[in-house]
């Protein structure tokens, strides 16, 4: 028992879990989700290789698509050569050669400090000699390939008298001077010095005193070019941008690698460029598909949630919103297997062929012509994904094709159109084929004819397909279209027959009622069809005592005369119910029934009402007794029905109805009804009560209008050809 009592709580959490809302919502997106992902995922995963350099290909790999590819690797070296050919930037140093005759002069007048300034101070020669080596080291810094040491030169120096440090100085600054008088870089530094070493030679000194020139000398050139890096760069990217990439075209059906072959970096190189190549792994693919197929979703979701909060609230609506999209991008993904013939250009226009058609008009038949557009754009997208070639083109013509399948869908009149919205799609889509065909460069007459055979495939097998799935959707959803309107519009239905046969002049009433109300419902913004069969089955219930009802009492006693008004009003007033169950019986639509249910709203009998006040005497008349159950009309259309058949049925009872009758009538039963409040539950406006009114008086004044009185003469002729008591011209 305990077990028992656990599995039942159980069941119950669970049940409840699954009947809140939210959660239904939830697991549908999800699910739907789930199984978009997986649909363009597995567009995208047997497409791709993943080959590296020098592996050796399983299989030939071919291009779909005619390309235009570049040569990566010619146009590398290209750029390589441009970048060789780029010369240094150099900076002058307008001090270099000031700078080096400074160091000079200095080196010269420290060594006239330590032989002859210190003289007076008696300092022995052994710390000269030691002070000079520091000076000559410290000097020795970048040339010291000297054929004579530094001790060497100490010694010299000891023995030099100031004339001769004065001519070594001249012969110094010359040296440097003819040098850096011309470009001087750190590349041509080094020869620089074996050319000022050669010129010191030749100077007519003694070999130390050459020495100490070239020591001296070469020590302090330097360069009067400064290497400017930055704009050497600067210089070669402008360089290698300038290299035009080396293009090549790829056709179509061209084998890039061949099976057995080893695979290039080149060959991989033009794989990535056209697609085949794999240049991420799958994982980032899958994320990549998740994240695209969640923003499409949240498009989708928050427009709906914007502008159709009914549908939003719906679950079962957008179930059936869910179930369209996946059916038509799962029929989408299986026509991208099949191939025409050998040649990739023919086999890619199989594109063409999506029948995103077909779900834009189920979406815009089953919810909402304007929620048709935008999801027809979302399959559009999901088109040019699935298919190969020129996937724009093939997301452009679909949503071509779709957005004129709701244009033709938009107001459904007879179920002829719902077939030939499938040769409006099938022209549509040729015209935008052969467009792109056009603006593609790539027209032929292979091309052409096969494109126009799949356009004018896409749309018929959009209407068929269309056509197919519509009954059963609307049975499964319990959704009323204009499809299946138009077949309870049909006179041979059981029920209408019904009415003919047992209650004709309810028929004809029911007629000129829809006729009456349906010519101004697209003025309001109601919806035609819906008000013409609406008015068709409003008074089927009248069929059970059709003979207490004026329409039907032609050549027949008024039974009402022989009943009290409250009797009277309680069968009137059922038809209203009795209508509703054989509304149910017959399996109408709720949409139906409503009309149905609501068409009088609670409005009063007032012809029984008044009766009743004129045989009462003790005043115990009750008003509500006398009025209808209701509701009252909760939408333009019933609104509509309720008031055509209020003005029908009182026009109709006017002796001789004029044009001033009339439309006295109509305003007096319009303010009638607006005053006992019957359309505050619809969203009728002021200006949509005078738009009725001005259709109403037209239709009935077209009816009701004067009969042309024929001379004598004529008359007595046309009595006689036709055999007639007389005739009538309306």
């Amino acid at each position: 028992m305990a077990i028992s009592k656990i599995l039942t709580s159980l069941w119950r959490n669970v049940n409840q879990f699954f009947k809140n809302s939210n959660i239904k919502k939830g697991l549908s997106i999800f699910l739907f989700f789930t199984i978009t992902i997986l649909i363009l995922f597995s567009n995208f995963n047997p497409k791709q290789v993943m080959l590296k350099p020098d592996e050796v290909a399983q299989r030939d790999i071919q291009s779909t698509v005619n390309a235009t590819v570049i040569d990566e690797q010619q146009t590398e070296e290209l750029r390589k050569q441009a970048a060789a050919k780029v010369q240094k930037v150099y900076q002058e140093d307008t001090y270099a050669l000031s700078s080096a005759e400074n160091d000079i002069e200095i080196f010269y007048s420290n060594i006239q400090d330590i032989l002859f300034v210190d003289e007076e101070e008696e300092t022995e020669n052994s710390q000269k000699k030691a002070k000079l080596l520091t000076l000559l080291e410290s000097t020795s810094t970048r040339y010291s390939d000297l054929a004579l040491g530094n001790t060497d030169l100490a010694d010299y120096l000891l023995n030099s008298k100031p004339e001769d440090l004065q001519r070594m100085k001249e012969a110094s600054l010359l040296v440097v001077q003819s040098i850096m008088n011309k470009p001087v870089t750190d590349e041509t530094l080094s020869d620089l010095n074996e050319e000022a070493v050669n010129k010191i030679d030749i100077l007519p000194y003694s070999q130390p005193a050459r020495e100490l020139i070239k020591l001296v000398s070469i020590n302090s050139l330097r360069p009067n070019l400064i290497y400017n890096e930055e704009k050497t760069n600067l210089a070669i990217q402008e360089a290698v941008n300038a290299v035009a990439p080396v293009q090549k075209t790829i056709k179509a059906g061209e084998i890039i690698v061949r099976e057995g072959n080893r695979v290039t970096e080149e060959q991989i190189s033009i794989l990535e460029q056209l697609g085949i190549q794999r240049t991420n792994n799958y994982t980032l693919t899958l994320i990549g598909t998740a994240l695209f197929v969640l923003l499409t979703f949240w498009l989708v979701i928050e427009f709906v949630r914007r502008y159709y909060p009914e549908i939003y609230q719906n679950d079962m609506l957008l179930l059936l919103l869910g179930l369209v999209f996946v059916l038509i991008i799962s029929i989408t993904r299986f026509l991208t297997v099949i191939k025409i013939g050998d040649q990739p250009d023919l086999g890619n226009l199989i594109g063409y062929l999506a029948p995103v058609a077909a779900g834009s008009m189920l979406i815009a038949i089953l919810l909402d012509d304007r929620l048709a557009y935008f999801v027809t754009l979302i399959m559009a997208l999901y088109v040019g994904l699935l298919t190969e070639g020129n996937q724009l083109f093939y997301a452009i013509t679909a949503f071509v094709g779709g957005t004129v399948g709701i244009f033709q869908v938009h107001r459904v009149n007879q179920t002829s159109d719902l077939a030939k919205s499938g040769l409006f799609i099938a022209l549509a889509d040729i015209a935008a084929i052969i467009t792109l065909l056009f603006i593609g460069d790539n027209l032929n007459i292979n091309n052409l004819a096969v494109g126009s055979a799949i356009g004018a495939v896409n749309g018929i097998l959009s209407a068929v397909l269309m056509i197919g799935v519509l009954p059963y959707l609307e049975a499964a959803f319990s959704i009323t279209s204009m499809s299946k309107l138009l077949e309870l519009s049909n006179p041979n239905n059981p029920v209408l027959k019904r009415l003919l046969l047992e209650a004709p002049g309810t028929y004809h009433h029911s007629l000129m009622v829809g006729n009456l109300a349906e010519a101004s419902a697209e003025s309001i913004g109601a919806n035609p069809l819906l008000v013409r069969v609406g008015a068709l089955y409003h008074d089927i219930g009248k069929i059970k005592r059709p003979e207490y009802f004026v329409e039907n009492q032609r050549g027949f006693d008024n039974p009402h005369e022989k009943i009290a008004p409250a009797l009277s009003t309680l069968i009137i007033t059922s038809h209203v119910k009795e209508g509703v169950e054989m509304a149910r019986e017959a399996h109408l639509p709720d949409t139906i029934i409503d009309f149905i249910e609501q068409h009088h709203g609670t409005s009063l009998a007032k012809y029984f009402y008044s009766r009743a006040l004129e045989e009462d005497r003790d005043g115990n008349v009750n008003e509500d007794n006398f009025r209808y159950e209701g509701p009252k009309p909760k939408s333009k259309e019933i609104a509509l029905v309720m008031l055509a058949d209020s003005v029908e049925a009182a026009v109709r009872s006017l002796q001789s109805p004029s044009p001033e009758k009339i439309r006295d009538m109509v305003r007096m039963l319009i303010k009638d009804k607006l005053n006992d409040g019957q359309l505050e539950m619809c969203d009728l406006t002021f200006k949509d009560l005078d738009i009725i009114s001005k259709s109403f008086n037209k239709v009935l004044e077209g009816i009701y209008h004067k009969r042309i009185e024929y001379p004598e003469v004529i008359q007595k002729e046309l009595e006689q050809r036709s055999g007639s008591d007389g005739y009538d011209d309306h």
